[in-house]
């Protein structure tokens, strides 16, 4: 079933904050490392591209203005180099080392979909080693390489995602919808960045999503699937549709909607099982005419509306917080309780 929803926020009960304990890689520039994460989940500024080996990353990578900055990771054609960073959330020294995963783009990044993926080091190793003092920042010693005539986008209209792990977390076994919201907003020890750029007016845009259940999730989920823009002038029109129907013979579409401006633009609600695959394409007309800034935003979310027999879990994962609900009215749906289950950015550029 396919209905709107709107994006009202619901008394919860909320969990209680607290800070990661453990070397850390951000959601966004804003994140302190502060549980639960607060969105955007899938915009992390410590994956770094680069189309030529950095001289001393380490420093590099760990001044303060460059904390400050998210780099693109968008591959160039041939060899890419990517580093990775974080912080030292814990009262000791951190030496460890990290891992870096890569997918063809998805509305959600379970497991399944990347950790069969690892980039490799110049020397061949799916390690890279990183120290780090208290409340220090800590680099990869060593790139992660990337090449794009290897490593093969299914499609041109796809685009890289790619996850960041500190091996000290052992990648989880996700088995229901809860614990992959746990992992996107609790599990720190893992960095989401699954964002692409476009030019906003060289056409209309088109990407598409993998959007993939896997079976381990063990049980049918209601979804809500939002739209939102930052910077998007008002009048431009986005739309969303699957390739597929759903085994129950549903559709899952947002027909081409236009915009109003800063915030929330519309959403879906959905039912999927295990095992259910698709292809989402994602559509923007500049409808409007005006060119909307560089910088300006499109954001795809998933949530995982939770069922009130499930609140006691949510609630012992640390899922369960107030700045996670949201509000449904259509056909007589009253406030929800979700879980923040994925996301995903377009990025507009400068206009050419």
């Amino acid at each position: 079933m396919t209905t709107g929803f709107a994006n009202q926020p619901a008394p919860a009960q909320a969990s209680t904050a607290s800070t990661y304990d453990g070397f850390y890689f951000r959601d966004n520039l804003a994140s302190t490392g502060t549980i639960p994460a607060v969105s955007p989940f899938n915009q992390s500024p410590d994956i770094i591209q680069s189309s030529v080996p950095v001289p001393n990353p380490t420093v590099a990578f760990s001044t303060i203005d460059s904390w400050k900055q998210a780099y693109p990771t968008e591959p160039t054609p041939g060899q890419n180099y990517y580093y990775l960073r974080g912080l030292n959330g814990s009262l000791e020294a951190f030496d460890g080392s990290v891992r870096l995963y890569w997918a063809p783009s998805q509305l959600i990044l379970f497991p399944s979909s990347w950790k069969n993926n690892p980039l490799t080091t110049q020397k061949g190793l799916e390690d890279a080693s990183v120290q780090a003092d208290a409340g220090h920042i800590g680099v990869g010693a060593q790139p992660f390489l990337l090449n794009t005539g290897s490593e093969r986008l299914p499609s041109t209209e796809s685009f890289y995602a790619f996850v960041s792990q500190n091996t000290a977390s052992a990648i989880p076994t996700v088995s229901s919808w809860l614990e992959m919201s746990q992992l996107l907003t609790q599990q720190l020890g893992f960095g989401f960045r699954n964002m692409v750029s476009f030019d906003p007016v060289e056409g209309a845009m088109l990407y598409r999503l993998g959007f993939d259940i896997p079976m381990s999730v063990g049980e049918s989920a209601t979804l809500q699937i939002g739209v939102s823009v930052q910077g998007i002038p008002a009048g431009d029109t986005i739309g969303l549709i699957t390739d597929c129907y759903t085994p129950e013979m549903t559709s899952i579409a947002l027909l081409p909607t236009k915009t109003n401006g800063n915030g929330y633009v519309a959403g879906i609600q959905v039912n999927v099982d295990p095992g259910f695959n698709a292809s989402i394409a994602i559509q923007y007309w500049n409808t409007s005419g005006k060119v909307p800034p560089a910088g300006s935003q499109i954001t795809v979310t998933a949530n995982y509306v939770i069922p009130e027999d499930k609140f006691e879990k949510a609630l012992t994962l640390g899922v369960l917080d107030s700045r996670y609900a949201q509000a449904a009215t259509s056909d007589g749906i009253g406030p929800q309780q979700i879980a923040p289950v994925g996301s995903v950015t377009f990025v507009t550029t400068q206009a050419s």
